[in-house]
């Protein structure tokens, strides 16, 4: 039986920072566990702090997975 505190994991964001020494930029992507999505990878500065704002709203709204239990 699950706690009633339990929760499920339904999308993950991974963010690498990257190494301005060795010329990395930061780069980022999301991925949604109950659809199987996986965004591309985006990569700079501005680019991930956009992402990373709004990743997870954007896919929200479009996932299958979402859309059948919201219903």
């Amino acid at each position: 039986m699950r706690s009633p505190t339990a929760r499920r994991i339904v999308g993950a964001l991974f963010v690498d920072f990257g190494d301005r020494d060795r010329g990395r930029p930061p780069r980022a992507r999301y991925e949604c566990v109950p659809c199987n999505y996986r965004s591309d990878i985006v990569t700079g500065s501005a680019a991930v702090a956009a992402f990373n704002a709004t990743a997870s709203e954007t896919h929200r709204s479009v996932c299958p997975s979402r859309q059948e239990n919201d219903q």
